[in-house]
């Protein structure tokens, strides 16, 4: 009998300089469809997108505590502030790479249903779009609380040590002032890939079998 003959793949190696669809994109990020937007608005990925941007993506784990908790904000691209809040005096709502630290903080630390004596007690903030950590703070108190027009649960402003952050190309750049004794665990962090449930943008990372109440709160 004769050696079989194999049809030809259709697939193409994912070389340097091959643009990806969005669909490949997810695919090879392992993350829902909805991700690469939010991934090109921010920002962290070009559009369209060769397969070389996505190495500071890949490779990461998800990250994992055994004891203690992290608050964790998911957030989504930028969009000017006076677009859903004309009176809120901060520019933008939301992550992009190239916010200057004081618009990153103003975006990032307000304004949030959530408990704030859990986040003032977690101590560790941060910041992801699509499961990927853009920001890390160091709370370390409750500004002020608000209440907006027609809600009838308050929002919290929270002040923050900024500790790391990325820049445009995935860059990460830590604080020069980082306590020597958080320097890993800010490496760690800013390397991995974090998934929280809550049903809204705040959530906590507990150790495992952890009991997780229900988050109530809305996108912004």
């Amino acid at each position: 009998m004769p050696f079989p003959v194999f049809e030809k793949s259709e697939r193409h190696p994912l070389s340097d300089d091959r643009l990806l669809t969005k669909r490949e994109v997810s695919n090879q990020l392992d993350t829902d469809d909805t991700n690469p937007r939010k991934l090109f608005g921010s920002g962290m990925l070009p559009e369209p997108t060769p397969i070389s941007s996505l190495r500071p993506f890949l490779g990461r784990e998800y990250l994992r505590v055994s004891a203690g908790e992290l608050t964790v904000l998911r957030t989504d691209q930028r969009v000017l502030s006076e677009v859903r809040y004309p009176r809120d005096p901060r520019k933008w709502i939301g992550f992009h790479v190239d916010h200057t630290d004081q618009e990153l903080s103003e975006s990032s630390l307000r304004w949030w249903r959530s408990d704030p004596e859990k986040v003032v007690d977690n101590q560790l903030f941060v910041v992801t779009v699509a499961e990927f950590p853009v920001a890390l703070y160091m709370i370390d108190r409750l500004i002020e609380t608000m209440t907006r027009d027609h809600e009838n649960r308050p929002r919290h402003h929270y002040s923050g040590h900024l500790l790391a952050r990325v820049h445009p190309g995935m860059s990460l750049r830590f604080a020069a002032d980082i306590p020597a004794g958080l320097s890993d665990t800010a490496t760690q962090v800013m390397s991995s890939r974090i998934k929280v449930s809550s049903g809204g943008p705040i959530g906590y990372l507990r150790p495992t079998g952890s009991r997780v109440p229900s988050e109530n709160s809305e996108h912004d």
